[in-house]
């Protein structure tokens, strides 16, 4: 089986996260697609504030590898950290350029307080695109993220069924 793990990431909480619940799918040929931020935290919370108005030019190259992924994951993991209790602005840009329609789809948060409304909208953003959650998880963490919780929910994912 293949699974394709998409992550967005400021300050490296969510790609650490990412890295750990992918080699805890060991049932899966497992694919990433890093969103990076880069350069001093100064310029990435403005690329952060360019998303969140609608200009994705930052990160259009990566975007547009999207659109070249085919249906055959069988499992997709979208992992986002915490802004104000919201996803980045790019989280819904990337659901708009994969095709996840009847995809099994897992989704995680990191966050270092709350991350709960978070979870909420992006379950609401890729049930509203047509996929399916199977299951979910919010990494709390304010210096570093729960990477054992975050490989407990791995190996929880890699033996989910993914039978409808």
């Amino acid at each position: 089986m293949k699974a394709l793990i998409i992550y967005f990431t400021l300050l490296d909480r969510t790609k650490k996260t990412a890295e750990v619940i992918g080699r805890a799918l060991t049932n899966y040929e497992v694919d990433y697609v890093p969103f990076i931020l880069t350069g001093t935290f100064g310029m990435k919370v403005s690329i952060q504030n360019q998303h969140n108005k609608g200009d994705f030019s930052t990160i259009e190259r990566e975007l547009s590898e999207l659109e070249k992924i085919d249906q055959d994951y069988d499992l997709i993991v979208f992992g986002m950290p915490t802004y104000g209790d919201n996803p980045p602005g790019a989280f819904y840009e990337i659901v708009k350029r994969v095709n996840i329609k009847e995809q099994k789809i897992a989704i995680f948060a990191t966050c270092s307080i709350t991350g709960k409304k978070t979870l909420e909208l992006m379950e609401k953003t890729v049930e509203d695109a047509g996929a399916n959650i199977i299951d979910q998880a919010r990494f709390k963490g304010f210096f570093k993220p729960k990477l054992k919780k975050a490989s407990q929910f791995g190996h929880i994912i890699n033996e989910t069924p993914l039978s409808s």
